[in-house]
């Protein structure tokens, strides 16, 4: 390389950490790999010192922005790059008010399992959660009643508990699935829609990635020869510690694509990897300080290091990661039946139980509480599922060991104490909780489950579906507060959706299909690149004039749900019970197999069309979104049917091969209020929010209905001089979605 070539090189392979939510001090590199120097300025250093010291604005006084600009000098060859750190001001002052008492069921002649925290009130209005050391509560012999009172630190207030001992050992029961998806792998897309055009840029772009890249990072942690690979970049870089987790979702990318489309491309490469993969385990074995079974894109350090309680981001999430390979690895077994896959994961299971059974309950909960380090995503679930498959015990117990009070307790009370969590941490930990339902039937679960997607879709979420703001949950019923260029993580909606396709087996209601498709349209959908470059939205722009930018070089979390998301708009869309066929989402699609039926629609005439294409022993249960419930008509072979809704379903008796129902939704322009405020409204058409495509930063006032001229294309309108157009067809333009009444 020349020296402009080594400049450019070293300033490509900077990597900080995650620079969206900084809260610690910073590590600046002084030095590039290829030999440049570097120096460090910063915007404004009474937030970050040029030497990396994060100084957090005083609460109330807002996250800050602050440019980082880095030169790199190389034999007299200069380069420049700037990158931009979004500070997080300092935590509210917790001042406690009152302390939730807790109440709970114990067993006669045992200890009960009280909670490590309790629910709280503060003087500022919030709920939120607190440790708690509990006095050591006697055991009844008999049924009976006891109180025990338990010390909050900072706070001169007791927490008590109220334990009911029975002697049955009986669990309350919740519900049982009611209603399975069809696999993806008997759905199809039909060509001439935004969702098969985004999923195909993304089956073009999975056929490009070089698996050689892919694996690099373990093929040099297990000390094999790299092959002459490129290094990966971004959060995959050598230095950042969050390598490997795109690796995970490339494996669940390849396999979701196998299932999707049947093309033997993806088949070869899921094969390639999962045996460079068992290549580098193997290698693995015997290194000192290696247990055995252990595989990941780095040694165990991080491990040991969160043991310790090890803040972020001198460790980033070991167990985040480690979910993304388990989870890939497990969908390459279950969708592409990749043999090799579960010769890694079930030694891989069993080195997760052993590090963690050695560990006290204590230990791990106070690990699991912990800001980003401890952050394990659905570990729980990837521990359930290989349980499933291999029936060992202690991968069920590995499980259970994923267990954070913190999140848990106050979700099992039905009891919001979202506000200042991180979103995405913590969602996929619910998916757990849903899966643990699954495994245990433990009625608790169940409800941890279930009244965490109440709370989260009744007060958290924008327009989109999408919830958080810089990565964090806020106060319920404020998102328009949160307006700004670092709204709704995809990642959150990515993992809400599967929350939502859980909850939806057991409770199959209509309005949990309403989120489903308004998230899945207006914003999974909206978050594709328009470009078969792999690019997903990390944060959906929602302030006045916001620009998308897609994730391709960086490898953050949403370029990796990203590669998975193109898939699962299918995974939802068909279902069935013991007597229906479930047609949840209009999405253009074919099912066949068991059942084959044919869904088109031209969206802009409001019709929708299912054909039959082979008797059905069944009848046929088809969503009507909750835009399109006023005034709508149905017909069976052109006959028109007097229909009414059960539940958002309209239900049709079994269909012969050949039958044709046409449901004719109203598709009209409509405004969307705001249960937050009355000041600012959305725009909607059909199940597309609309935007206005314009720079300015402020609200734009929304014109009247009737100024709306139709455009040359479907759900195109002009009025006062402004183009609106589709939310998902919006790609790099300066756009609002919220406008002042």
């Amino acid at each position: 390389m020349n020296k402009e070539q080594i400049v450019e090189k070293d300033l490509d392979g900077i990597y900080i950490g995650n620079l969206n939510t900084v809260d610690e001090n910073l590590k600046f590199p002084l030095k590039g790999k290829y030999g440049s120097t570097f120096t460090w300025e910063t915007g404004e250093s009474r937030f970050i010192e040029p030497d990396g010291t994060v100084h957090r604005p005083l609460h109330g006084m807002g996250n800050r922005k602050v440019i980082l600009t880095v030169k790199a000098v190389y034999e007299g060859c200069v380069g420049e790059r700037t990158f931009t750190a979004t500070v997080l001001q300092e935590a509210k002052e917790l001042v406690i008010t009152e302390i939730r008492p807790v109440s709970l069921k114990g067993k006669v002649g045992e200890e009960p399992r009280l909670p490590s925290v309790v629910i709280v009130h503060t003087a500022d209005g919030r709920q939120t959660t607190v440790p708690v050391h509990w006095e050591e509560p006697s055991v009844l012999t008999e049924e009976g009643s006891m109180t025990v009172e338990g010390r909050v630190e900072g706070s001169e207030k007791k927490a008590v508990a109220h334990i009911q001992y029975e002697s049955s050992s009986k669990m309350p029961e919740g519900p049982e699935i009611k209603v399975n998806y069809f696999p993806i792998s008997q759905v199809r897309l039909k060509e001439g829609t935004l969702y098969q055009e985004y999923q195909q840029y993304m089956l073009d772009w999975l056929l490009s990635v070089d698996d050689g890249q892919m694996l690099y990072n373990f093929r040099k942690a297990a000390g094999l020869d790299t092959c002459g690979a490129q290094p990966m970049t971004g959060w995959d870089e050598d230095s950042c510690k969050l390598k490997g987790h795109t690796t995970g979702h490339y494996l669940s990318g390849l396999a979701l694509a196998w299932a999707a489309t049947g093309d033997t491309r993806f088949r070869e490469k899921i094969s390639r990897m999962v045996a460079g993969l068992k290549e580098c385990q193997d290698a693995f074995q015997g290194k000192e300080g290696i247990r055995p079974g252990f595989l990941s894109a780095y040694d165990e350090e991080q491990f040991d290091l969160l043991e310790q309680y090890t803040k972020y981001p001198e460790i980033w999430a070991p167990y985040y990661t480690l979910d993304k390979i388990m989870s890939g690895l497990e969908d390459c077994y279950l969708l592409a039946g990749e043999e090799t896959a579960l010769e890694i994961l079930s030694p891989l299971g069993d080195w997760v139980y052993d590090r963690l059974s050695r560990l006290p309950r204590e230990q791990r909960e106070k690990m699991w509480s912990m800001y980003i380090a401890g952050e394990f995503g659905g570990m729980p679930g990837a521990m359930v599922k290989l349980y499933q498959i291999t029936k060992k015990p202690e991968h069920l117990k590995a499980a259970w060991m994923f267990y954070n009070e913190k999140l848990y307790y106050p979700m099992e009370e039905n009891c919001d104490t979202l506000e200042d969590m991180h979103a995405n941490q913590h969602i996929p930990q619910i998916l757990g909780a849903m899966d643990l339902y699954q495994a245990t039937g433990e009625e608790k679960f169940w409800e941890i489950g279930h009244h965490f997607w109440e709370i989260v879709t009744g007060g958290h979420v924008y327009c989109i579906g999408g919830t958080g703001e810089t990565e964090m949950f806020h106060r319920a019923g404020t998102t328009c507060s949160y307006l700004t260029e670092k709204a709704a993580e995809s990642c959150a909606s990515y993992n809400m959706l599967r929350l939502t396709g859980q909850v939806f087996q057991y409770m199959p209601e209509g309005r949990m299909m309403d989120y489903y498709e308004n998230t899945l349209c207006n914003h999974i959908l909206a978050s594709s690149s328009h470009e078969a470059d792999g690019g997903t939205t990390y944060f959906m722009p929602l302030c006045p004039g916001g620009i998308k930018e897609y994730s391709t070089t960086e490898n953050t979390c949403c370029h990796g749900t990203g590669m998975e998301s193109r898939f699962r708009y299918m995974e939802n869309i068909y279902a069935y019970d013991e007597k229906d066929v479930y047609v949840n989402l209009l999405v253009d699609s074919v099912l066949f197999g068991g059942e084959e039926l044919e869904l088109t629609t031209e969206m802009e005439k409001g019709k929708v069309t299912v054909l039959c294409k082979k008797d059905m022993e069944k009848g046929l249960k088809i969503h009507v979104p909750s835009w399109g419930q006023e005034g709508f008509t149905a017909e069976v072979n052109g006959q028109k049917q007097k229909m009414s809704l059960n539940n958002g379903y309209l239900e049709f008796a079994a269909c012969r091969q050949g039958d044709e129902i046409c449901i004719t939704l109203p598709v009209h322009l409509r405004i969307v209020e705001n249960s937050e405020t009355e000041e600012l409204v959305n725009l909607a058409c059909g199940p597309y929010l609309l935007a206005a495509l314009s720079e300015s930063q402020e609200f734009l006032k929304l014109p009247p209905l009737a100024d709306f001229q139709p455009g040359e294309k479907p759900f195109h309108f002009t009025a006062d001089g402004l183009q609106f157009v589709p939310f998902p067809e919006v790609d790099l333009e300066p756009e609002h979605l919220y406008f002042r009444r």
